[in-house]
């Protein structure tokens, strides 16, 4: 039980920091939705999808496979640290060179031919991130989460007080600002992440390419290879659905189905923190301590079950206010919030009972479970957009997310069994859906009354755990 309280105290710090970014970044919504057009939100955040995709290509698996490496019983972490940085300053060297070459050409090919620049300032984001995943996984290893919490809460804290600088003090200060709309957006972030790339310094002071190692490299890239693999289908599970809003909506309408769809989507960022913060502290944990008693593991994943579940409803109770967050030209679009929160839901436990193919070394079962994810995502799309437009995206969401939890119990199961309280798992995942949508439906006092009646759901269910207060 030590080690569980171990591992929520870890959550809950990184949590802290979830929140705090997730807030600041959330803090940026209200303002794009109004400064920017639905055409032109729905151009940010396609080339905010593109971002997601390089950043799978461009590290290729190594944040995970340098926790597993460096975790190993007699593992030289800093060298294993040193041989994966080497490998990504390479590639991510190679990427840059053939962005400085290309991006021109490629952007008339993107649509972008009016504005190439956005190609080049998106490709430095992606390359700064991608050096900076290694290093915040060396934090995170070694239970600095204290400055990892300060130096993302720096980063996303400098994006918004310049996309609020360039989109309401200068205009209002300087005559004849010039209207950049989603030039702003990535100029900010290009400057917090050269902040967050400064801040990191003493990380990249730790690199000694002198202690690149062969043997260590190909087991980074055996390792990670796979998580690649299976990594494109997964961030297409999430992203993809923008791409076919654009190409399956009727022309004229397309590109600002994607930015209300992408809007409303926001407002489940406040369950999506809840998966960030816990994964962030589960994987160090676990793949700490792998060949320990999985009894933790199953009680780490109910105790998160719950803590989802009681979101869902919070979040749905809550959507009267929370739907100020974004402009109200898109609350006609707020039906698809209870599906797009739901479908997270179900992410969220898939991302944890995931873990069993990462903790047993069978990293290309991840591939399998994303391809099927992904199979159902394209199928759901192309079937349900053209007959019941943004909605249909959220549907296919929803499918593939609850696909892929599915088989990845059942593959889990049947390779590394886990001992799951299944009846409690049903219990919160039956309580958030009814409850969900009863707040949802009826806001005001039902949604309130809903809220209590899932906390007492949960108090009741672990009052065992609470009256030990995890000792």
């Amino acid at each position: 039980m030590s080690g569980v309280k171990k591992l929520f105290g870890d959550a809950a710090l990184y949590g802290l920091s979830s929140i705090l970014a997730r807030l600041l970044n959330f803090l940026i919504t209200p303002l794009l939705t109004v400064a920017l057009t639905k055409g032109e939100y729905g151009v940010n955040s396609l080339l905010y999808v593109s971002v997601a995709f390089a950043m799978v290509l461009l590290t290729y698996g190594m944040e995970t496979a340098f926790f597993r490496q460096s975790q190993r019983e007699g593992a030289d972490a800093e060298g294993v640290y040193s041989t994966a940085m080497t490998l990504l300053l390479a590639s991510t060297g190679l990427f840059l060179a053939l962005l400085v070459m290309g991006y021109r050409g490629s952007a008339v090919w993107l649509g972008l031919a009016e504005h190439p620049e956005y190609l080049l300032w998106t490709g430095l984001i992606v390359a700064m991130d991608v050096l900076a995943a290694v290093p915040f996984a060396r934090l995170r290893a070694q239970q600095r989460a204290k400055r990892f919490v300060a130096i993302k809460t720096a980063q996303i804290g400098l994006n918004l007080v310049l996309n609020y600088a360039f989109f309401v003090f200068f205009p209002a200060a300087v005559e004849g600002w010039p209207k950049l709309q989603v030039g702003y957006v990535l100029l900010a972030n290009l400057a917090a992440s050269a902040l967050m790339m400064l801040l990191l310094s003493p990380e990249w002071l730790a690199i000694k390419p002198a202690r690149f190692d062969r043997s260590t490299a190909r087991g980074l890239i055996a390792y990670g290879f796979p998580l690649l693999l299976a990594g494109l289908p997964g961030v297409a599970n999430e992203m993809m659905d923008r791409f076919f809003l654009e190409a399956l909506l009727p022309r004229g309408s397309a590109i600002e189905g994607v930015g209300a769809y992408s809007a409303v989507y926001k407002l489940s960022i406040f369950l999506i923190l809840f998966n960030q913060a816990f994964r962030f502290a589960a994987e160090p944990y676990f793949f700490k301590n792998a060949q320990g008693d999985l009894r933790q593991l199953a009680l780490a994943t109910r105790l998160f079950a719950a803590l989802l579940a009681f979101g869902v409803v919070a979040v749905m109770a809550g959507l009267p206010w929370l739907k100020y967050f974004i402009a109200s030209k898109y609350w006609n679009d707020l039906m698809l919030l209870p599906v797009l929160l739901f479908a997270n839901y179900l992410l969220s436990l898939s991302t944890q009972v995931s873990l069993w193919y990462k903790l047993s070394d069978r990293t290309m079962m991840g591939l399998w479970i994303t391809l099927f994810g992904f199979a159902l995502t394209v199928a759901g799309n192309m079937l349900w957009i053209p007959a019941v437009g943004i909605m249909g995206a959220a549907y296919a969401t929803l499918l593939s997310y609850g696909g892929m939890l599915l088989l990845s119990l059942l593959l889990g199961q049947w390779y590394n069994p886990v001992p799951y309280d299944w009846s409690r798992l049903s219990l919160y995942t039956l309580s958030a859906l009814v409850l969900g949508g009863l707040a949802f439906h009826q806001p005001g006092w039902i949604a309130a009354a809903a809220t209590l009646v899932m906390l007492a759901v949960l108090l009741r269910s672990e009052r065992a755990i609470i009256r030990r207060r995890i000792p």
